[in-house]
């Protein structure tokens, strides 16, 4: 904004992303669970809802009863004791990762979802964020995409032993 020097200025500081959601997804090498957005803080009991509402369902779906691993970031909320015994009560393949290990978590590079809504949506009220959120779950996170990012961790592996369990940027 230009002002002529001594004049006053009327305006209102605007945050720099006014427009903001919580988001729970999970990708397998078998597609994407359903999406849940959240207008609201995540605690452990709302976490644990979450789960019981999108994981297990789609773990009985996608896997029927074979072999999985349930991986995720050492958020707080995932590694409460609330969620634990979750896991334990649900029978949930928990694989704990080490701590800040965006590496070692697929997820991570799904969330190129991030990128499409600021440099292509630029959404002006929280439904039209929603709507775009939900959208492009379900458009463009197909069976290949979750593929494609779960198998790029054995590309990463080895580039993370060489740096010594370092960040590798990938």
């Amino acid at each position: 904004m230009r002002v002529k020097i001594g004049q006053e200025t009327n305006f209102k500081p605007v945050a720099k992303h006014a427009l903001k959601v919580h988001v729970w997804a999970g990708i397998s090498r078998r597609g994407a669970t359903n999406i849940c957005v959240l207008d609201k803080t995540m605690d452990a009991p709302l976490y644990v809802q979450i789960l019981k509402n999108l994981l297990v369902p789609f773990i009985d779906r996608a896997f029927e009863g074979t072999n999985y691993r349930f991986m995720q970031d050492n958020y707080p909320k995932h590694t409460s004791r609330l969620a634990k015994a979750f896991y334990e009560e649900e029978g949930i393949k928990w694989w704990p990762t080490p701590v800040s290990s965006a590496d070692f978590n697929p997820i991570e590079r799904a969330w190129e979802l991030k990128y499409f809504i600021a440099r292509d949506v630029k959404p002006m009220t929280k439904k039209e964020l929603v709507d775009r959120i939900t959208t492009f779950w379900s458009q463009r996170m197909t069976v290949e995409k979750c593929r494609f990012h779960i198998e790029h961790t054995h590309v990463v592996l080895p580039k993370i032993v060489d740096s010594e369990g370092g960040i590798t940027g990938e």
